[in-house]
Parts: structure tokens; sequence; C-alpha cells
């Protein structure tokens, strides 16, 4: 594969599955929903790189791609948009928008959805890893993309994805071993073992969690501290040099995402009142005089142009 750029049509899933499996020579792909499947990649030399989105789906690699483990692949899976389980060697994780792992294709493994997702996967081959140590330590593991060394791999590989088409071949060798280079930096610079425990690392995963449950109107600090096994103790802790609270903090994040629906044309038909329960407030009075303690506005105002200066 030099570049591809493909989707899937058909009239049924098994046709659409069926496709699946053939252009991307997947053991076992399952599409379980009606929306179209697409994937675009590019080879820049021994990295593979695609952008993919699916819908609800099931893939899974029960045998092993090459029986020498030094020349497999390890790919590299960054989840944009959705949720996905990733299943190998006994080990379950759900990798949620925002987080990434690895995965050895020399062995069996399985990634699942029940919603629509959009990912970008990096694939080498197993010796251009500079670090292995013995069993992989970031196999199955979840890190965050969002920030840091991560970030600055998955936007440069999503950049790589549409250079390659104006590159000729000796430029994209080229480009896939700086590709390289950066991904061993990232291997290495943020290894879940020793990192987990950190405090930075730990407030990211409290972010990381609110994010992705913001519009539940159970999300709060002791379903929090249940859900990432830390006290609440440490959850204050972790937020002291903030100048709100973790409590005020969900609730500026659930104003601005309210703020920023009111100001969508998409979402113009919706009431304020449903905007605003969309994202986890239960009491439009308490919402209103919320929006306007932050904005100086009410939200109709704010809705209507009549803003606050």
């Amino acid at each position: 594969m030099n570049y591809l750029n493909f989707s899937t049509k058909a009239a049924s899933r098994q046709e659409r599955s069926a496709q699946w499996q053939m252009i991307t020579r997947a053991p076992s792909a399952e599409l379980g929903d009606d929306r179209e499947a697409s994937i675009r990649g590019c080879d820049l030399g021994e990295l593979r790189l695609a952008s993919v989105a699916m819908g609800e789906h099931r893939l899974e690699n029960d045998r092993a791609v090459l029986a020498d483990p030094e020349n497999g692949l390890v790919k590299f899976l960054f989840l944009e948009e959705g949720e996905c389980l990733v299943e190998q060697s006994g080990r379950s994780v759900s990798l949620f928008a925002g987080q990434w792992c690895a995965i050895d294709k020399t062995l069996p493994f399985r990634t699942e959805a029940r919603g629509a997702t959009r990912q970008l996967a990096i694939a080498i081959p197993k010796r251009r890893l500079e670090e292995l140590r013995g069993a992989p330590r970031h196999f199955a593991m979840v890190e965050c993309f969002l920030n840091g060394a991560g970030n600055v791999l998955h936007e440069s590989a999503a950049s790589a994805i549409n250079a390659a088409t104006v590159l000729g071949r000796r430029d994209r060798a080229r480009l896939g071993d700086v590709l390289v280079e950066m991904l061993n930096m990232v291997w290495q610079a943020d290894p879940q073992i020793s990192g987990a425990r950190t405090h930075r690392a730990r407030r990211r995963a409290v972010l990381d969690f609110i994010e992705r449950n913001l519009a539940d109107p159970n999300l709060s600090i002791s379903w929090i501290s249940e859900a990432l096994g830390y006290s609440k103790r440490t959850l204050h802790k972790l937020f002291a040099e903030e100048a709100t609270t973790l409590n005020r903090l969900i609730w500026n994040r659930r104003l601005d995402h309210c703020r920023h629906a009111l100001l969508d044309p998409s979402q113009s038909r919706r009431s304020i009142t449903e905007i605003a329960h969309a994202w986890g407030f239960s009491d439009s009075q308490h919402f209103s005089r919320a929006f306007k303690m932050r904005f100086g506005t009410s939200p109709r105002d704010f809705r209507n142009g009549n803003l606050v200066h």
C-alpha cells in the first residue's frame, strides 16, 4: 500500500464487513450498524499510517500475523472519538477519546466498539522500537495523548497522512523515519509503569474521567473517587493549586459546553432547558443562576445576542 482511500459501499452489513475484511486483510471483521466505514492510509517506508472512521464493529485477529516476533508489527492505536474495547494476552482495557495504547500484532487480539469511533493507527516493525526490556510495558496499557510528547506524535502523524500524497517514495521513507524517532521518544518518555502514580498523570486521569462523564448528572467527587481508586483527600490535593474547587471545575466545564451549544446554529431548535439537561444540570433555575454568575448574562440573553460588556 502506497496510499489508500476506501469507503464501504454495499447493500448489507455482511457485504460491507466482507469488503472491510478484504481491503484491510483483517482475519475477522464484523460491522454492526449501517454507518459507512472509511479508511485513509499510507506507507512511509516501514511505517504504516491509517485514519479510520467506523460505526459499531468487532475486529478480531485470532492468530499471529508473523511467526517471527522481531519482524512482526506493533500497532499504536490513537482513539480520537468514541470508545473502544481492546483485548490481548488476557488483558482487557477500555480506550476513550484522547487515549492510545499499543497492540502486538504477532499475538491474537480483539477490538470492539458499540458506537461510532474515529481512530489513527501507526504500525511499525517490532524491531524498530528501541526499548522492549522483556514484556512490552505499553501493550494494551492506556496512555493520554492530549498533551506532551504524545500530542506532538499524534498531530504529526495525522498531518503526515495528507502530506504523503504529494511526496515521493524517498521523502515518504524519510518522513516515516522521523515519526519512528518521535514514537520512540514517546515510548520512553511516558511509561505507564512509572508515570501512572505521578501528580500530573493522576490529575490528567481525573480530568479525562470528568470530560467523559460530564453529561451524567450523577458525576460527583464520590463517583470519581470510587472509579479511579483515589481518596477524596487525594482528589482535593491534586487540584489544591487551582483557583477553584473540583466541584466548581465540573460546573464550569458543563457551563462551557452549554455556552458552546447556545452559540451553535445546528442546536437552535433545542430549548435552553434541553441543553442544560443534556450537560448534567437537573434544575433549570440553578443553571440560569450559575450561567449568569459565570458569563455575566442570562442564557436567554446570551443566545439572543444581548451580551453584557
